[in-house]
């Protein structure tokens, strides 16, 4: 008698392999038999901004050299007695994938999963003029997940 007691296992048993019997399943067959979606974007905006050369030394550059290698700045910014200039290019990259069963036509309801992931990167360029034009101040960032310009002056 003992022996065959100790052969059943205990109901809690039974029923987490059910469960994880009827979580299991709809999964692997959501992986297997569903519609996959894989959508992946790429998104720069602005012109590519490069480290300022060594040459650019605070109190000796003037604005048009330093127009001369960067071209036309993003934004302008006075700040009483000096002025900024600034360089900006933001890049994005996402990717969205999804698994879908199309029920809609029938039952109404389609089973599905998602997964999403994204980065947003900023390179940035701040030069700072005296208002004679001569550099007064300059900071680069590469690949920072604000724009410097908001962090700038904290």
């Amino acid at each position: 008698m003992e022996a065959a007691s100790k052969q059943i296992p205990p109901p809690m048993e039974r029923r987490f392999s059910r469960l994880t019997f009827l979580i299991v399943l709809p999964l692997l067959c959501q992986i297997l038999c569903a519609c996959p979606s894989v959508r992946i974007e790429k998104v720069n905006k602005g012109q590519e901004v490069k480290p300022p050369p060594q040459e650019f030394a605070v109190g000796m550059t003037p604005l048009g050299e330093v127009l001369s290698f960067y071209g036309a700045p993003f934004k302008v910014v006075d700040m009483k007695g000096y002025f900024a200039i600034t360089y900006l290019r933001g890049f994005y990259r996402g990717a969205n994938l999804s698994l879908s069963i199309p029920f809609n036509e029938i039952i109404k309801v389609s089973p599905a999963l998602d997964a999403a992931g994204n980065l947003s990167r900023y390179d940035e360029a701040v030069f700072i003029f005296t208002s004679e034009g001569i550099l007064a101040g300059m900071s680069y960032e590469k690949g920072t997940a604000h724009p410097l310009w908001k962090t700038y002056w904290k």
